[in-house]
């Protein structure tokens, strides 16, 4: 079975941008570009949603791109071997672990994070706590309040680890089984 690692950067109050084309690499602190470099350095194959994809193309990484556009496991570009397009709706499961079989990277968006968190395929969790506060915008999760993740995932079997990324308040927020 593939591990699972989600990681994302957010605001105070949870969110993790400001709206739809807000890029998060221009509030994030440079300590969360090296942790999130680092992990992407350990992992093959990053998951992502289309806008995700479309804020932060790298043609060289290995990305696979959750959509609704396609009904096949499909390239973004015949051109590159890289890079595919997945449909939740419509793929099987079975057949994304069979193509994509190693350590993945989960980096959003909302509705990427409920996939796989519904799912119950994470076995990590990274969250960078931003000191920002943006009172609106694009939420972690949908159905789960930012303030109430650490019992949440506790109970869920998740050990919980915080620590400062810098001296400004930057905070990371780990879980992992």
């Amino acid at each position: 079975m593939n591990k699972y690692t989600l990681a994302f950067a957010c605001s105070q109050d949870g969110y993790i941008a400001k709206g739809p084309n807000d890029n998060p690499f221009n509030w994030t602190s440079q300590e969360d570009k090296n942790h999130l470099n680092n992990l992407i350095s350990m992992h093959d194959w990053q998951v992502m949603g289309r806008t995700t994809h479309e804020l932060h193309p790298n043609f060289d990484r290995k990305r696979v791109v959750f959509t609704r556009k396609v009904n096949l496991i499909t390239l973004i570009d015949e051109n590159r071997n890289n890079q595919y397009y997945f449909n939740p709706d419509y793929c099987q499961w079975s057949d994304f672990e069979k193509k994509f079989s190693s350590d993945i990277l989960v980096l959003g968006g909302t509705k990427v994070h409920d996939y796989f968190f519904y799912a119950e395929l994470l076995s990590k969790i990274y969250i960078t706590v931003e000191p920002l506060k943006f009172n609106s915008g694009i939420p972690a999760f949908s159905y789960l309040n930012f303030h109430d993740l650490v019992p949440f995932f506790e109970a869920k079997g998740f050990k919980f680890q915080k620590s400062s990324l810098n001296n400004t308040g930057t905070e990371l927020l780990t879980f992992h089984k």
